[in-house]
């Protein structure tokens, strides 16, 4: 492992024998992989490169949850491509060979017509290769797309077992192959239509959990110090300030309003207020002291555009409604966007991760029956069984281009040929973005 003070190369000896520190500048490694089960071993490089690329290299302020979200998609790629899983069908290709020496080296130790033992053998490492990667098909530390790929995987076993297998154990005559090549050709074609069916019911898992993640991380601080653009937690000011008059004067045409207070701190800390002229609030009125005074700038702007950034949750999804209390913007002239994350936008998306959470779903089932009602059969299935996508798990250079992207594509609010704006629902004023990123 490379120090990444002097970038000296440390073996495990080196290490040991330094107490964890480098050889050559004596700089304390943070972490230690020979410690770490299989699929978590994090090294101080990996570590570094995490906050540079998260950061853009170090352009960018982040959130920890950020981090985190981006360390758990890092560690899982390195589970997934050191697995079975990552490729199944080209190494099932690769596992001929071993299947054919294994056939002639029990042919010749014991004896045997390969025409007997090779079917017997054939036959045991397909039937082990089947139920491994229907194993890997319904796994919730893989991601969706290595799901995916190993259900395709089941098909062509299916597939190899019935058209391949099958004629050529007819034409050796050997019972044993025809019993099997049948009987695993059709159990490999269930599996692949019963781990599909399964699909909307297993949810992605983090490999790690934030608790351990925290440990880690005040580890790496303690060492190296934290990162320069890592955010805190917002801070909370009560007391409104007196804003100058003449910045009062003027009023901004557009207001993003968030679900949440750390993406509001995050898109203000990344000047995303000031390079798209819009003003940043949150739902439970962040920043607190300037909120007031910027709510009153907003309502005196008869052609302010309002954007709603919200969570794929229940509480996300009833940020538009909320939009239109009476506090809010109850007038309907006042188009409100939703730039948010729906269900419908990531629920068939494999290179998103949904988790699930028991709170989630039961937050679900008690959303009002008319918000409810605008949700499809399929997005309520999804939010009742508790999914949900945070905003977080995007990196921010990636969530600042979505929502720059969606801003720009709504300025004339119409629907156009290769736009992704619509109307959501008969209510006036309400529009959404039909895809997200």
């Amino acid at each position: 492992m490379k120090c990444i003070n002097c970038s000296t190369d440390n073996n495990l000896k080196d290490r040991t024998d330094n107490m964890g520190r480098c050889k050559s500048c004596n700089h304390p490694f943070a972490f230690e992989p020979t410690a770490m089960p299989t699929n978590m071993k994090l090294t101080d490089p990996l570590f570094a490169k995490l906050i540079v690329d998260i950061s853009a290299n170090n352009t960018l302020f982040f959130t920890p949850r950020q981090l985190y979200y981006l360390l758990d998609k890092r560690l899982r790629s390195r589970f997934i491509r050191a697995s079975f899983a990552a490729n199944p069908i080209p190494a099932i290709g690769c596992s001929s060979v071993p299947i054919i020496f294994a056939c002639f080296w029990a042919s010749g130790f014991f004896k045997l017509s390969p025409n007997f033992v090779a079917p017997i053998i054939v036959s045991f490492a397909a039937t082990w290769i089947v139920w491994l990667v229907s194993q890997n098909a319904l796994s919730n530390q893989l991601n969706r797309r290595t799901r995916q790929t190993n259900i395709t995987a089941l098909k062509v076993l299916a597939g190899i077992l019935l058209l391949v297998g099958l004629p050529v154990s007819i034409i050796i005559k050997t019972p044993i192959g025809i019993i099997f090549s049948i009987g695993l050709g059709i159990a490999a074609a269930w599996l692949s239509w019963d781990c599909k069916r399964q699909q909307s019911q297993i949810f992605d898992k983090f490999l790690i959990e934030q608790a351990q993640f925290n440990e880690w991380f005040d580890r790496w601080t303690s060492i190296n110090n934290q990162p320069v653009k890592i955010l805190p937690s917002s801070q909370t000011n009560n007391v409104p300030t007196d804003p100058n008059p003449e910045v009062t004067a003027y009023s901004f045409d557009r207001v993003v309003i968030c679900d949440r207070q750390t993406i509001a701190q995050l898109l203000i800390s990344n000047n995303f207020h000031f390079e798209n002229s819009c003003a940043i609030l949150t739902i439970d009125g962040y920043p607190q002291s300037i909120f007031t005074t910027t709510m009153e700038m907003l309502h005196r702007n008869p052609d302010l555009k309002v954007y709603a950034l919200h969570n794929c949750s229940p509480n996300g999804i009833k940020l538009v409604r909320r939009l239109r209390a009476a506090d809010w913007f109850p007038d309907s002239a006042i188009p409100i966007i939703d730039v948010g994350i729906l269900p419908r936008q990531i629920m068939d998306n494999t290179d998103v991760m949904t988790p699930q959470s028991s709170s989630s779903a039961q937050t679900a089932q008690q959303l009002d029956p008319d918000l409810r009602a605008s949700l499809n059969p399929d997005e309520l299935t999804w939010l009742d069984a508790g999914c949900y996508l945070e905003l977080e798990s995007f990196p921010p250079q990636k969530l600042i281009q979505i929502l720059q992207r969606a801003i720009n594509e709504s300025r004339e609010l119409a629907v156009v040929e290769g736009g992704d704006m619509v109307i959501i629902d008969s209510s006036p004023g309400f529009y959404t973005a039909e895809s997200f990123g």
